[in-house]
């Protein structure tokens, strides 16, 4: 009896900790995070912050209602709309960071072609 007694409640305290057990296992380690997050994964170099500030030299014009700077080589998105519709149609320089993903220059300037 003593023994029954034994392996009863041996087998009722491993039943009470399995589910906790499986449950601490499915959980993220970092709260927030799936398992395929927190796996060492290089970031996409596309932001702002790690991108250098570059001049580019073309004609500003209008394209389907948006303002975009044509060169020999290739066709950019402008973000600043009201900086490149004052140059609508001139040859200019525009400083600004590029993401090369959509092609769109971040504009911090523009000036006249010399």
């Amino acid at each position: 009896m003593k023994k029954n007694l034994s392996l009863l409640a041996t087998l009722a305290l491993a039943a009470a900790l399995s589910p906790a057990a499986s449950a601490q296992q499915d959980q993220p380690s970092q709260p927030g995070t799936t398992d395929s997050q927190t796996q060492s994964t290089p970031a996409p170099e596309t932001s702002a912050d790690t991108q250098t500030q570059k001049s580019f030299s073309g004609t500003v014009v209008k394209v389907e209602k948006q303002y975009v700077l044509k060169t020999d080589t290739a066709t950019y998105q402008l973000d600043d709309q009201a900086k490149a519709k004052r140059f609508s149609g001139k040859q200019v320089t525009v400083s600004g960071t590029l993401d090369q993903s959509t092609s769109m220059i971040r504009v911090s300037d523009i000036q006249p072609a010399s």
